[in-house]
């Protein structure tokens, strides 16, 4: 099988909730392809051997940053060791986990504050932060990772169906204005 040269070579990629499951799988793609990554997730141990395993399998750095995306003071450090580290952000993967399961008459305000930080604000934070950087470089890519509920509303997916309708609504916008 032959590879195709994708031009990611030298790039540098922060893909978010990256320690397991589909942002693991995304930042160790784009690591195979010469690309710097940096991860992120919540927890220490499981971001550490993240990030050891992509290195050992790609011979690429990676830079793993503990993060609560929830926390807008979180995403600007995450954005900034990202610059220091490596000087640019060249693609941004945007990735969270879900929210819990449930219909509309089980959640709370709470509820639902705690998901629109998680899967709507936090991709607002990151853009906010990233688009700067890709502007002056007059280069980037953001990348949105959300759900097939955003086609079909998943049952028992109220808080997921919902906000990350929002999250494709945001980058239609972006897409329009720069």
């Amino acid at each position: 099988c032959q590879s195709m040269e994708l031009g990611l070579k030298g790039k540098v990629a922060l893909v978010t909730a990256s320690s397991k499951g589909l942002g693991k799988a995304v930042a160790f793609g784009l690591a195979r392809e010469g690309t710097k990554v940096v991860i992120c997730a919540r927890n220490k141990h499981a971001l550490k051997n993240t990030a050891e395993e992509i290195q050992n399998q790609t011979g690429t750095e990676v830079l793993p940053v503990v993060t609560d995306l929830t926390k807008a003071k979180a995403i600007k450090k995450l954005v900034k060791e990202t610059i220091k580290s490596f000087g640019r952000i060249d693609i941004l993967f945007t990735n969270t986990g879900g929210p819990p399961p449930g219909t509309f008459m089980e959640f709370s305000d709470d509820d639902w504050q705690k998901a629109f930080e998680l899967i709507l604000l936090s991709v607002v934070r990151l853009c906010r932060e990233v688009i700067p950087y890709m502007q002056q470089q007059k280069w980037g890519r953001i990348i949105h990772s959300t759900s097939i509920s955003v086609k079909q509303p998943l049952e028992h997916l109220v808080l997921s169906n919902s906000l990350r309708l929002g999250v494709i609504g945001l980058s239609k916008t972006l897409a329009n204005e720069l």
